[in-house]
């Protein structure tokens, strides 16, 4: 395992907060820093999907971090994708390859649904397998893998549900052997997120980025940007002993993402096509550097 490894994951209930946009962007810095960066998704819940020229599907956000890398979308990325159809139906995807069409649970719980369907055993070995495989190989191609959780960091109480996506988070930064950043759009969810996670779980967590900062609001209310830059600067001071955790990012609302569909929807969704995606980041990115401390990211990382 030669390439450095970050993982980004979310805190509260996991949606919204902005967690594959942040990994774009990391991918997108990273690049521009001389890097050949990939990002991976051990399991995305997804009804919108990309299908390269080999005919392999996965999520189509892990299409557009790789754009936003400058590489080419690979099924590696996301090993493990599960897409809904609408009438309680799904397609299942392991390494790209559908596994299960058009199947439709009713009731039953989504492990004893893998495992009739697959011969998956209790604790879910082949997609265990699958997510290793997959991940072993990306560090071996690129200098980082910049690794994206699915859902919240921790989510208790909704047994299988919340097993597999145990597995897409902590299971997998533990064979990663990578620290985490928590991405969120409210301090105060990082710290119910923290409290879950046990004593070695939260030693893991290094770092936490803000995202979606409303400073376009104080901007349009008259307040100058250095009283707003000043007033952040507090923010992350009083959060940090708050929480115990250090601030590396307070990423302002970008109104660019508005002209887009979501990067990585639950629900059906348009598709945001390449071009348009490349230009947004890309703009994006040049806006965006100066609210993360790249410096300490790389430290972080090692």
């Amino acid at each position: 395992m030669v390439a450095k490894r970050l993982m980004v994951q979310a805190t509260g209930l996991g949606t919204g907060c902005g967690k594959s946009f942040v990994v774009a962007l990391l991918c997108k810095l990273f690049r521009e820093d001389g890097y050949r960066v990939a990002p991976f998704k051990p399991l995305n819940l997804t009804p919108v999907t990309y299908v390269n020229e080999d005919g392999k599907e996965f999520g189509y956000a892990q299409a557009l971090q790789a754009r936003a890398s400058g590489e080419e979308p690979d099924c590696k990325m996301n090993p493990c994708t599960v897409k809904p159809l609408g009438d309680g139906k799904f397609d299942i995807f392991l390494e790209g390859e559908c596994v299960r069409k058009n199947y439709n649970p009713k009731t039953q719980f989504l492990k004893a649904i893998f495992k009739k369907i697959l011969g998956f055993r209790e604790s879910f070995e082949e997609i265990k397998s699958a997510i290793r495989k997959c991940l072993e190989s990306l560090l071996r191609e690129y200098d980082i893998v910049c690794i994206e959780g699915s859902g919240p960091a921790k989510l208790l109480g909704l047994g299988p549900l919340s097993e597999l996506l145990e597995i897409a988070n902590m299971w997998t930064v533990k064979i990663a052997d990578a620290p985490v950043i928590l991405v969120t759009d409210s301090f105060d969810s990082v710290i119910g997120t923290l409290y879950f996670l046990n004593p070695e779980e939260r030693r893991i967590v290094k770092g936490v980025i803000l995202n979606k900062f409303r400073s376009d609001e104080f901007l349009r209310m008259g307040i100058e940007e250095r009283y707003i830059n000043l007033g952040i600067k507090r923010l992350k001071s009083v959060y940090q002993e708050r929480i115990g955790k250090e601030i590396v990012g307070v990423l302002p609302y970008f109104p660019e993402l508005a002209e887009l569909p979501e990067l990585d929807p639950i629900t059906p969704s348009q598709k945001i096509p390449f071009d348009m995606w490349e230009r947004v980041i890309d703009k994006i990115s040049k806006k965006a550097r100066k609210y993360i401390d790249m410096d300490r990211v790389y430290e972080i990382m090692g």
